[in-house]
């Protein structure tokens, strides 16, 4: 659930995984017992994407397919790997979310208009991209939905696998206590929480956890040093289900590789997903 509104930055909206091939990638994570969406188009920006829609978040796959800056930024990812790209985060209101940002000492853009088009479903955005010195470990952009309501159609919330929505995206840095006061200009003063070495920043809605390479199995055990981007990276994605116990029955006659804690958690290793290593908690609510 979201926290209650209290300025126009709400907290993370979505998770941008990049790939290749988007009609592998839906292939994919349909296999891995997702609802995954038609493929939508950004005239925009040259790109095209198929989604996994949760109540009060989403994680959204994305593919060069045209021209564009971001169509040439996705581009440029996905020559090297796949996997998690950037975060979007959501505001109620993007202009007064830039203004708040731009008196912090934030050099953001202004807002542009984004739209995507799925069939005959229009949806309508305005993002503004935010500079790389305020979201030290990954690439964000501002978000704002101007049509939510073609965002979520009939049994596109319904996941076979169980998945409720995002807890949490993990990057890696180099030094992450350094990155604290960055954080904390976009999300507000005693956001980001150090932990020896450890950030964890409370954006509103789900957690960004910021870590060294070498503390990466602190957090998520199943995890491999060896086999991780270089840092500053995004690496794993958290998500919730509603029974970790039938997650498993569904992966298992899928014959999908993953291990399992004393807790129940899943973890799907990255080389099964694209380049994500995603673990799979019990819901708390």
């Amino acid at each position: 659930m979201r926290s209650p509104i209290v300025g126009p930055i709400l907290g993370m909206d979505h998770a941008v995984i990049a790939v290749r091939d988007l009609e592998a990638a839906g292939a994919t994570f349909t296999r891995l017992g997702f609802t995954v969406t038609p493929a939508a188009y950004h005239a925009e920006w040259g790109t095209a994407n198929r989604c996994l829609m949760f109540a009060d978040d989403y994680v959204e796959l994305i593919a060069a397919v045209g021209e564009g800056e971001v169509a040439g930024r996705v581009a440029a990812f996905t020559r090297d790997r796949e996997g998690l790209m950037a975060v979007a985060v959501g505001v109620a209101d993007a202009a007064a979310a830039v203004g708040r940002l731009r008196s912090r000492g934030l050099d953001v853009e202004a807002p542009r208009p984004l739209s995507r088009l799925a069939g005959d479903l229009p949806a309508r955005f305005e993002v503004a991209m935010l500079p790389p010195e305020a979201t030290p470990g990954m690439p964000a952009w501002l978000c704002r939905h101007l049509s939510p309501e073609a965002l979520r159609q009939p049994g596109w919330l319904d996941h076979a696998n169980g998945a409720l929505g995002i807890a949490s995206v993990t990057a890696v840095l180099a030094d992450p206590p350094a990155a604290v006061a960055a954080w904390e200009r976009v999300f507000g003063a005693a956001s980001a929480t150090l932990t020896d070495e450890m950030v964890a920043v409370h954006t509103g809605h789900g957690t960004v956890f910021l870590t060294h390479p070498q503390d990466l199995d602190m957090l998520h055990p199943a995890a491999d040093e060896g086999e991780l981007p270089a840092p500053p990276a995004l690496v794993v994605l958290s998500l919730t289900v509603a029974d970790t116990g039938h997650t498993a029955r569904l992966l298992d006659a899928a014959d999908i590789e993953y291990d399992r804690d004393v807790e129940g958690t899943l973890r799907i290793p990255a080389a099964a997903a694209h380049g994500v290593l995603i673990e799979l908690a019990a819901s708390k609510g």
